[in-house]
């Protein structure tokens, strides 16, 4: 059973089970390592309850390692009311962002990527999953060198799981791997 699974099983009975962070490295000579708070993963599993078979998502916010090879995810936003949403396509909005990272920002945490759900699917990114990507490690605007993609895919009502990838600015994409603790 994955982490995604027990926090899905604690939430819908309501009670406080111990979800713990989960991790995610690369291989190879580029390392890298996503940090998810479990706080973080209990508010992505909520808002993907609540979209029921649409897609939904937001973006992430949380802080890097003082070499930058660890981003630590504290924090997963809302699905912003702009964006566009259904069975198999999801386009984030912008809708109060702004000033959200802005006070984030003076607290010392900062935008690190997009979080999005795969109602009933994999959680592997599409290819307009790599475009988008791409695109936001590439726009100057975002400030965001190395931007993380986490998605979670399953069946509403049952469980679910977790991928993340890192998109270098420059490079290709990275897949991480979950590190079992």
């Amino acid at each position: 059973m994955n982490i995604l699974s027990r926090c899905l099983m604690a939430l819908s009975r309501e009670s406080r089970m111990s979800i713990k962070d989960a991790t995610f490295s690369s291989e190879g000579a580029l390392f890298y390592t996503v940090v998810i708070s479990s706080s973080t993963i209990e508010q992505m599993v909520s808002e993907c309850l609540k979209a029921g078979v649409n897609e939904t998502g937001g973006i992430l916010i949380g802080s890097y390692s003082e070499d930058s090879s660890t981003a630590m995810i504290v924090e997963a936003t809302t699905r912003p009311a702009d964006s566009l949403a259904g069975r198999t396509t999801f386009q984030r909005g912008v809708r109060g962002l702004r000033p959200l990272l802005h006070a984030r920002w003076k607290t010392g945490l900062y935008y690190v990527g997009e979080w999005h759900f795969h109602p009933g699917g994999s959680p592997e990114p599409s290819g307009d999953d790599f475009r988008s990507m791409t695109s936001i490690a590439a726009n100057p605007d975002y400030q965001c060198l190395e931007p993380v993609m986490i998605i979670l895919g399953g069946d509403p009502a049952g469980s679910y799981s977790l991928s993340a990838s890192v998109f270098p600015r420059g490079d290709g994409p990275i897949r991480l791997r979950e590190v079992l603790i």
